[in-house]
């Protein structure tokens, strides 16, 4: 019988090399030994790499797994992900298997599927993500991941707020400018100078009134430009100086100004693109 062969001899055996074993002991030898016997005579080491240069990052540690494929799906088309083969359920208990999108970084605004999050003591989460377009798993950082479902709310927002906001051309923090519209808030700010002290995105800004006050849903429509005494601290916001600090230096004409910015040079401008500096 096999079990009557030492293990270190079952290597070699075979039917010819024990003539006494019949065909009914060939047929009791395990069939995982057999195929581990034929690898082992071809080089094969349990935990090496399989293929012709084994140390090569190409090389495979694990064997390729079948999967399946599904209806009507050929050859060419990437087989069916597990994922879609979990149950409803378990997508809600474990949060994972849902479809995100990328905001950030080398796959920014591709999309994917959340396998796996990986929670490392005293830092940010990190997901596993499956990209839907040519299935490569990636680890990326959870803060750079939004659920689809949420990335597409937003941008459905951001496209109503588009339509009926026209962008910011010109407001920037940390300038002074006059409430020009009489009708904002009652006309309660019409002609004061107010501080802004925030934009908030392309479309909204914040200032403070001349008493702390907070000012919200104000249109750049609404304010206008101030200019500060000679000799004080202003910022260019329109032109091709734009963001460029410097001191007023004196109104010129009606509508230009003379401006000197920090490089020491001297330059005019027309009044609307120069503002006072809080």
């Amino acid at each position: 019988m096999i079990n009557d062969v030492p293990v270190q001899e079952r290597k070699t055996f075979t039917l010819s090399s024990k003539p006494d074993n019949t065909e009914e002991t060939y047929s009791m030898a395990p069939v995982s030994q057999f195929a581990q016997n034929l690898l082992s005579k071809m080089g094969f080491q349990q935990g090496q790499p399989i293929g012709k240069n084994p140390y090569k990052s190409s090389a495979l540690l694990k064997p390729i797994e079948f999967q399946s494929r599904g209806d009507r799906e050929g050859l060419g088309v990437n087989p069916m992900k597990t994922y879609k083969y979990v149950g409803e359920k378990e997508k809600q208990d474990n949060d994972k298997f849902q479809d995100v999108v990328i905001l950030s970084g080398k796959y920014k605004k591709m999309k994917g599927v959340k396998l796996d999050v990986i929670k490392t003591q005293g830092q940010s989460d990190t997901y596993i993500i499956e990209l839907k377009s040519n299935g490569e798993k990636i680890k990326i950082a959870a803060d750079q991941v939004v659920e689809a479902k949420l990335y597409k709310e937003e941008k459905s927002r951001s496209r109503s707020k588009s339509k009926s906001q026209k962008q910011l051309k010109w407001i920037t923090s940390g300038i002074v400018v006059k409430v020009k519209n009489k009708h904002y808030q009652g006309g309660k700010f019409y002609n004061k100078k107010i501080s802004i002290s925030d934009v908030q995105d392309e479309y909204t800004f914040s200032a403070l009134g001349s008493h702390g006050e907070l000012i919200e849903d104000l249109k750049e429509k609404d304010v206008k430009v101030t200019l500060p005494k000679k000799g004080g601290r202003v910022c260019i916001v329109k032109g091709e100086f734009k963001g460029e600090l410097g001191q007023f230096v004196e109104k010129r004409e009606k509508k230009i100004v003379l401006v000197k910015l920090e490089n020491g040079r001297l330059f005019e401008f027309e009044k609307k693109s120069v503002c006072r500096l809080i």
